[in-house]
């Protein structure tokens, strides 16, 4: 899931401990990297042409049993149909608050699960975690085993904190439909906050099964690997993800950082090089390449790509620039 559509706006930050060689000492000293992990809610799509890929997908469709023909309707749920019609029509076109006022309608004339589903849907699209949870537990309380409501749910509690709630709704969304990669790519979002990172890797590759074409979805896998010192599989994931969106940053720091663990230190200066090209306020790439340079032996580089580093707000430079710089 886009940066468009929720409010969590940060982005998690992962170090991990590398080794290097300090120019005039020849000897190794730890260090430390970054890779960035993105929020499920929003992959990471900067300097991404409009239309070049789709954006996160909603539930399969939100459509509920309402929506289709049926004989012999009442009064009210043909009344109720309209309004649903209209409504569906509106969320598609993402006109939310309109999409709303006619569920509402809708739940009026006639209740059922799926209306409050797609109201709740609607809800969860406007950053309103609280009324799609409401939404979400009344139609599972008129439909138990709606796993449109459990993803609606599940997501909308994992935006708000509530990440045992969360996992238990989005495992259950899961159990039913393995056709949802958005749920899947929550809950591997939740295995990395519980450095369960075997976990998180069987969640991304379960979200790659159901839609290949789900955003970051290699790049967060290709970070799982890396934690787990699989680094060469890391590096075919950032890779893949490269060649899907070839403008992405975070993918070249990530597959920098993947280099800089095998030794391949040229190849990294190359990979953080192009993530600042890409990004020029990227301050973890320029913390990157000032590693990378000062094993290479240009120390003034080095310090100049840390004070930088420092300049852009990453203060944990500091040390490294009054270790090693003038």
């Amino acid at each position: 899931m886009e940066k468009k559509i929720i409010t969590l706006f940060c982005l998690m930050l992962i170090g991990y401990t590398g080794a290097l060689m300090a120019q005039d000492q020849k000897n190794k000293q730890d260090q430390t990297g970054k890779i960035i992990v993105l929020d499920p809610s929003h992959p990471d799509t900067t300097i991404m042409k409009p239309g070049a890929r789709k954006p996160p997908k909603p539930p399969a469709s939100h459509k509920n049993a309402s929506h289709a023909k049926t004989e012999e309707l009442s009064p009210k749920q043909k009344e109720a149909q309209g309004y649903l019609k209209a409504g569906f029509r509106l969320a598609k076109e993402k006109k939310y608050d309109s999409a709303i006022l006619e569920y509402t309608k809708a739940i009026h004339a006639y209740e059922t699960p799926g209306t409050y589903v797609d109201r709740g849907f609607c809800y969860m699209m406007q950053t309103k975690y609280q009324l799609a949870i409401e939404d979400a537990t009344k139609a599972l309380s008129l439909g138990p085993n709606n796993n449109k409501a459990l993803y609606v749910r599940g997501a909308s509690e994992y935006q708000i904190h509530d990440y045992e709630n969360a996992e238990k709704d989005l495992t259950a969304c899961t159990a039913v439909d393995h056709r949802n990669p958005a749920a899947y790519n929550y809950l591997a979002a939740i295995k990395v906050m519980k450095k369960d990172y075997s976990g998180a890797l069987d969640n991304y590759t379960m979200a790659i099964r159901a839609d290949s074409s789900f955003p970051d979805v290699f790049s967060n896998r290709g970070m799982m690997r890396h934690y787990l010192q699989d680094y060469k599989g890391a590096i075919t994931d950032y890779n893949t993800a490269l060649k899907r969106n070839p403008k992405n940053p975070s993918a070249y720091n990530n597959r920098g950082a993947a280099k800089l663990m095998l030794n391949d230190y040229r190849g990294a200066l190359q990979d953080f090089n192009k993530a600042i090209e890409l990004k020029p306020s990227y301050a973890d790439a320029f913390c990157n390449r000032g590693r990378v340079r000062q094993y290479l032996g240009d120390t003034e580089g080095a310090c100049k790509d840390w004070n930088r580093a420092f300049d852009l707000g990453l203060t944990e430079t500091k040390d490294l620039i009054i270790k090693y710089c003038k």
